[in-house]
């Protein structure tokens, strides 16, 4: 009697465990049954923030429903960041972030973070990128690249950037240890700060993305020396890269992607992800990058984006403590 009754308990349990597999299954399958959002950490207006409206509008047509966007900036865009990783992982709410507030904003201020970029979240696709350009003023008289350093060895330069702790302050610092030049760092509030200064010829040299300084360029305000990235920049393809100058170890690429809390449901984030690649596979799209001088994303699975992220927290924690930047 007692085996009898637990081959009927078993059968039961495993009933049981069958059909919460397929509600499971099922929940997952009518994603998304009302709208998602998707949390910028970021002011609006910005390239992150213009890059998620544009995933959000073409998501919105994938899907059914609506992507709102929420701008949640501050504090190096820790506010935005932890909010996402303290939501419930759902898929209801994302996090388009960038390679500031996830890579580098940890390592500025370890004590005030309230999120581990590594364990808090998972990648879903990476959707856009923009290498660091190194520019110098007309003024300056810099003919190119290694005309800068062999001036900067020579006596002191100024090289100006959005702030300390910033991409553009850490891509210089990247070049100041791998080629061992010294040059005096001028902080301002924001590139756009950096970069009127250096049109002005009150700055001799600066480093920022792409997008930032192209219509400069073009315009041949300023002039740009080298792409800090292993490939040239097709927006200025005559602009050789730090790698064919000598230095191939260099590397500062801003990275934009979407995220979503850890836990988040794989089959979520999988479907999430085919779109989103596959939607940048359209000339529609790609033309939309065009016009914010943007690189289009590169093709990886979520587990290759979750390890690619890992390695640049790891990366830009590594160039923070080594050029021992301290932040106001």
């Amino acid at each position: 009697m007692k085996i009898k009754r637990f081959k009927r308990f078993k059968r039961l349990a495993a009933a049981a465990i069958a059909a919460l597999a397929l509600g499971a299954g099922t929940a997952r399958a009518d994603w998304p049954e009302r709208p998602v959002t998707i949390v910028v950490p970021f002011a609006a207006g910005q390239t992150g923030d213009m890059i998620a409206r544009m995933v959000g509008k073409e998501l919105e047509i994938k899907f059914g429903k609506a992507f709102i966007v929420e701008n949640r900036p501050g504090s190096g865009g820790r506010i935005g960041t932890t909010y996402v990783a303290r939501a419930k992982p759902d898929g209801y709410t994302l996090l388009m972030t960038s390679t500031g507030p996830y890579a580098i904003t940890p390592a500025l201020y370890p004590r005030d973070t309230r999120y581990d970029p590594v364990k808090d979240f998972v990648g879903i696709a990476e959707t856009a990128s923009t290498p660091q350009v190194i520019a110098v003023s007309n003024g300056s008289g810099i003919v190119d690249f290694a005309d800068m350093v062999k001036r900067a060895k020579a006596k002191d330069l100024s090289y100006g950037s959005a702030g300390n702790g910033s991409l553009q302050h850490l891509t210089m610092e990247l070049l100041k240890k791998e080629i061992g030049f010294p040059m005096v760092h001028v902080p301002f509030k924001g590139s756009a700060e950096s970069k009127t200064a250096l049109i002005a010829n009150t700055l001799e040299a600066t480093s920022d993305s792409l997008p930032s300084l192209l219509t400069s360029i073009k315009a041949k305000q300023i002039k740009a020396i080298a792409v800090v990235d292993d490939k040239r920049s097709s927006y200025i393809p005559d602009v050789p890269t730090v790698g064919e100058l000598g230095y191939p170890k260099l590397s500062a690429v801003a990275f934009f992607g979407l995220v979503a809390p850890q836990g988040t449901p794989k089959e979520i984030v999988d479907a999430l992800n085919r779109e989103v690649i596959a939607m940048f596979k359209t000339p529609a799209f790609q033309e939309q990058m065009r016009a914010q001088a943007l690189t289009p994303p590169a093709e990886r699975t979520p587990e290759q984006f979750s390890a690619y992220l890992a390695e640049e927290v790891a990366r830009w924690k590594k160039v923070v403590e080594q050029a021992k930047v301290t932040v106001d």
